[in-house]
């Protein structure tokens, strides 16, 4: 069967470095057929409409310098795997700064540009938007980067296909099952950012999420697929296939 490799919300460059090492460390072992990046890969922090705390850098040149360090390691670390790259609201939050505030630069510079995906020959970008969505490797299961309701619950009786999203940082799932018996899965695998850094002080809430990534293996000839949760406990270990991983 093939393996594909979900990479969740991470936030660079505010991301958990720990968190994130750990699932490079499982990934470099398995060596998934395909990645999926299932958005907010980057924060974007610099052009955010949120107010910035005049304590923290804040140069947009620094966090897309960030972001394609990260991608390059991938590249290193990955080879030969096939990578997606689904655009998050916080990668889309340049193309909303440039039509609020430079609508002179739109059109001249964009996120495939910054990224430098036209020197990464196998990477695809799905821009965001209501119709985002793939087909993780070739199976049943959709991506896209956010679910379609408030709950996982909920999203899978709106969906009506299985299908997993990144952007809400927890670990879900939820079942339906049709009239004729087909099972339909709706969950979530978590973030790798870091949850104390002062960037994520504008949500006023306890922050509800948790660390962890997915793993999806794919029947190329029935398309069925069979995945895992992955949860990245508070000592930065996770396990998989029963093998003990730690950062």
């Amino acid at each position: 069967m093939d393996l594909s490799l979900l990479i969740p919300d991470t936030h660079r460059p505010f991301h958990d470095r720990k968190a994130y090492n750990l699932m490079l460390q499982v990934a470099v072992d398995l060596k998934p057929k395909e990645l999926v990046i299932l958005g907010d890969y980057a924060d974007f922090y610099s052009v955010s409409s949120h107010a910035k705390d005049p304590r923290l850098p804040h140069l947009l040149e620094d966090e897309v310098l960030d972001v394609t360090d990260g991608l390059s390691e991938i590249d290193v670390l990955l080879p030969t795997t096939k990578k997606f790259y689904i655009e998050g609201n916080h990668e889309f939050r340049l193309e909303r700064y440039l039509c609020d505030k430079a609508p002179a630069l739109f059109g001249v510079t964009s996120i495939e540009y910054l990224f430098e995906f036209n020197r990464r020959p196998l990477w695809t970008f799905i821009p965001y938007g209501p119709s985002q969505r793939h087909r993780v490797g070739g199976s049943k299961l959709i991506a896209r980067h956010e679910p379609l309701a408030s709950s996982a619950k909920a999203t899978a009786s709106k969906a009506l296909c299985s299908m997993v999203y990144g952007h809400i940082h927890r670990i879900e799932e939820s079942h339906i099952v049709g009239l004729e018996g087909t099972n339909h899965v709706v969950f979530s695998v978590g973030w790798l950012g870091n949850a104390q850094h002062k960037v994520f002080e504008y949500v006023k809430t306890h922050h509800q999420w948790q660390h962890g990534f997915g793993l999806v293996w794919t029947e190329p000839k029935t398309g069925l697929f069979y995945h895992q949760k992955i949860h990245i406990l508070e000592n930065y270990s996770c396990l998989v296939n029963g093998k003990l991983y730690k950062a």
